[in-house]
């Protein structure tokens, strides 16, 4: 727990503060390409989908995704490739309608905006390859978030110390009254590098379920 008063909070972005809708996503793609989802499996695919990216957060090629979109286009398709019931065609559908099927949890924007409320700087800082802005700007998120730090722009992947000492600068913030939320314990938690207390959330599939806010609420003081 930070031992001064928190007066910053970085969050990861995606299975942290937005997550793709398993039934908007796959059937928009299933669409795209006139195929019919069976029961169960939007979901069984969107997990597929996250445990795949997961488990390999830390792995070189993870690494070269986040580092330039080409790449990430490529990789993720890779991945998309290897779900089980997933054709090249499927895969292709499926990259393409993600980021609109991409939505907040439940408990996000209440707990940005208390945050904001409280004089508390707000950063995102993501392993990714591509520009999260537009999910936050489409919700009307976008208002509450004082820095963006995205590794294909500043050059560094969680948990390198750098993108950590990066988002610092950003925000001009003390590590010691800072707080990072993500999903991750090897990648969000790699905050702790840089003095950066972390709150690694269970993991939490539906965007239409809460997140676990409450927490980060607690340890700032609100």
């Amino acid at each position: 727990m930070p031992s001064l008063r928190v007066t910053t909070v970085l969050f990861d972005f995606a299975w942290t503060l937005f997550a793709s809708d398993p039934v908007c996503w796959v059937g928009n793609a299933a669409t795209m390409i006139g195929r019919t989802v069976a029961p169960g499996e939007a979901q069984r695919i969107a997990d597929d989908f996250a445990d795949l990216l997961r488990a390999t957060a830390t792995d070189p090629a993870h690494i070269a995704r986040d580092l330039d979109p080409q790449v990430w286009d490529q990789a993720i398709l890779a991945v998309l490739n290897q779900i089980p019931g997933v054709n090249a065609s499927f895969a292709r559908a499926l990259h393409e309608t993600r980021a609109e099927a991409v939505e907040p949890y439940a408990d996000t924007l209440p707990t940005l905006a208390a945050l904001h409320a409280a004089d508390i700087r707000l950063g995102v800082v993501s392993n990714v390859g591509w520009d999260i802005r537009e999910c936050f700007v489409r919700h009307g998120l976008d208002r509450y978030i004082d820095a963006f730090v995205l590794s294909y722009e500043v050059g560094f992947v969680k948990p390198d110390v750098r993108i950590w000492r990066t988002a610092l600068d950003a925000l001009a913030a003390q590590p010691d009254r800072t707080l990072m939320v993500g999903d991750h314990p090897g990648g969000d938690g790699g905050s702790v590098t840089a003095g950066i207390p972390a709150l690694v959330l269970p993991m939490v599939s539906s965007p239409a379920q809460h997140r676990g806010f409450d927490h980060v609420l607690r340890l700032a003081g609100i």
